[in-house]
Order: structure tokens, then C-alpha cells, then sequence
């Protein structure tokens, strides 16, 4: 009677640093949602200073001006719903990435074409949160993504 042995190979568990990974993935994308709450928040409950500079005069443009708060809302949404979702974390990331990146460019533009300058108002401040998100979003994409490799693909 032979006996024979075979080997099982295991998965390892993530050690080290690759363990923290998703949770300082999931801090990168707590100030993006919070700031779409913000956002959210004032074009629910205060639409005639939402926007900057703006006055409404009827009834339709304060329901226009809460649309837009809807659509904010359904960002964060999204949002919140891929920070709990471990298999889906990346794709808060990339929400975060493209909302901040869009919303640079568009700032850029702005300062290009319409005269505004970071002097201006909160622009300085805004702009400068726009980065540090958009920068601490990508870092956090690109470790999530080598972790997910370190671990041989599980997300």
C-alpha cells in the first residue's frame, strides 16, 4: 500500500503593509465623499446660494439648482457604496480620479478663459483640495491595484 503526498498550496494571508492597504484606500475616498455631501447639502437646503455669484428669481430656477444638488447626491451615493464594498474599491477610485480631474480642468479653463484667478474668493483653497484629493485618490488606486497583484489578482 503506497501513500502518497500531495501538497495543498494555501493562500497566504496579505502580511504587512499590504494588509492596510484597503483601509488607507478607503481614507483616501472619505474627503471626496464628504465634500459631495457638502455639496449636496447646501443645493438641497440653501439653492439660492448654492452657486456663487447667482440670483433666482422663480420657483423653476431653485428646483434647477436642486437638480443639480440630486446629481451631486447620486455621486455620493456611488461613492459611499463602493468605500464598502471591498471588490468594487477601486471603482470609488476611479469615480474620485475622474470627478477631481474633470473638475480641475474645468477649474483651469475657468482661470483661462473667464478671468478668474486663484485671488478670487475660496478659489485657491478649492483648487488646491482638488489636488491633494485627486493626487491621494490615484496613490491610493495604484496601491490597491499592486496589492491586488501581491495577492494574486483577489481583490
Amino acid at each position: 500500500m503506497g501513500v502518497q503526498t500531495s501538497s495543498a498550496i494555501l493562500p497566504q494571508p496579505i502580511a504587512g503593509f499590504w494588509r492596510f492597504v484597503p483601509w488607507l484606500s478607503r481614507i483616501a475616498l472619505v474627503p471626496p465623499a464628504i465634500v459631495l455631501a457638502a455639496i449636496t447639502q447646501r443645493f438641497f437646503n440653501n439653492p439660492a446660494q448654492a452657486i456663487t455669484g447667482t440670483t433666482l428669481h422663480t420657483p423653476e430656477a431653485f428646483t434647477d439648482v436642486r437638480v443639480v444638488g440630486a446629481l451631486t447626491m447620486t455621486l455620493f451615493v456611488m461613492l459611499i457604496t463602493f468605500l464598502f464594498a471591498a471588490k468594487r474599491l477601486w471603482l470609488g477610485h476611479v469615480e474620485a480620479i475622474a470627478l477631481m480631474g474633470l473638475a480641475l480642468a474645468t477649474r483651469i479653463f475657468g482661470f483661462l478663459h473667464d478671468g478668474t484667478t486663484l485671488a478670487m474668493g475660496n478659489q485657491r483653497r478649492i483648487t488646491l483640495g482638488e489636488i491633494v484629493f485627486l493626487t491621494l485618490n490615484v496613490l491610493a488606486l495604484v496601491l490597491d491595484r499592486l496589492r491586488a497583484r501581491h495577492d494574486g489578482g483577489k481583490p
